[in-house]
């Protein structure tokens, strides 16, 4: 789904450049964003299935995955529907039947896991998604200063506590399944804390040298750019294996500030892209800096001051790093 997601976001941003004029190229670009922003979801739907029946669940996965927007059960709704629609899909085609059926039925067993599958979907999935997600929109809306300061400082908690793991792909996957509802302040958080466990973690080794070994420096000195480039969280790991329970609190610690930060100024990123890219999608380029720097201070500061209370025998690690390269 991210490629559809992508050319619509990045389209539909720059179509707002053109927002008052009447000049077809920009109603094209924002067209052209609508279509990636609605049907992102059921691209998503339709490999979820053929990740599991393969080609055959191609369809039955798309299909659903319309059916659930329709039904106001979104991102969520769809991605249910397209595991059964897969997995029943993949079920039906192992029954065996004679030869000469058999070409047949590769063709009816999609029709009818997706006939089942949507009747299951109206009936039982879609309903209580929908009143969830209609409450949680509702909820986002009316958000203000604190309600945001609350919403981005559980994400930055989220996205700072395991480096791309399940933790901080539910804050990426909540941001992402909201942008159909048309809000994009929890992409905006999710977009700022990104960056801030790695950059952090490399300045941190830049303050303070002596508390790091020499294959953490020379990682650090190599990554600090790319972490800023493009934007992966995952960077830091290196910088935290060896001591995860510091490093652990400093970065969630700097992501929450950030988190914290973005919320209360409603944050706003409508194109879901990492890195440098990104800075031209923000509603406030000056909230998002603010923030990030925040957040990335109190990363290294953090990381430092309990590195320091700590007895990590740097010379014993060097020795030991030397020994096994």
């Amino acid at each position: 789904m991210l490629p559809v997601l992508l050319i619509g976001g990045v389209l539909g941003s720059i179509a707002i450049i053109g927002k008052g004029s009447d000049a077809q190229i920009w109603k094209t670009l924002a067209e052209v964003g609508q279509i990636g922003l609605k049907y992102f979801v059921p691209f998503m739907s339709a490999f979820v299935a053929y990740s599991i029946a393969d080609n055959a669940g191609i369809a039955p996965g798309f299909i659903v995955g319309i059916l659930a927007q329709q039904t106001d059960s979104g991102y969520l709704g769809a991605l249910m529907s397209a595991l059964l629609v897969g997995f029943l899909t993949y079920m039906l085609l192992k029954i065996n039947f004679p030869e000469i059926l058999s070409s047949t039925w590769g063709m009816v067993a999609p029709v009818i896991s997706t006939f089942i599958v949507s009747i299951f979907l109206v009936f039982i999935i879609a309903p209580p998604i929908a009143y969830i997600m209609n409450v949680l929109s509702s909820f986002l809306h009316s958000l203000g200063k604190d309600g945001g300061a609350v919403m981005g400082s559980i994400m930055g908690i989220l996205g700072g506590i395991d480096y791309g793991g399940p933790f901080s792909k539910t804050q990426s996957t909540f941001a992402t399944a909201v942008l159909g509802m048309n809000i994009f302040t929890p992409l905006g958080v999710c977009g700022a804390i990104v960056t801030v466990p790695p950059i952090g973690m490399c300045l941190a080794t830049f303050i303070s040298p002596r508390l790091y070994s020499k294959k953490e420096k020379t990682y650090a000195k190599q990554s600090w750019i790319y972490a800023l480039v493009a934007g992966f969280t995952e960077i830091v790991i290196p910088l935290a294996i060896g001591d995860i329970f510091r490093v652990t609190i400093a970065t969630v610690s700097g992501c929450m500030i950030t988190g914290l930060i973005a919320g209360i100024f409603q944050l706003e990123l409508m194109t879901p892209i990492l890195g440098i890219p990104q800075w031209f999608f923000y509603n406030s380029i000056l909230v998002y800096a603010v923030s990030v720097i925040c957040g990335i201070l109190t990363v290294a500061l953090v990381a430092n001051l309990l590195k320091s209370m700590g007895k990590r025998n740097i010379e014993a690690i060097d020795r030991e790093d030397a020994t096994l390269n």
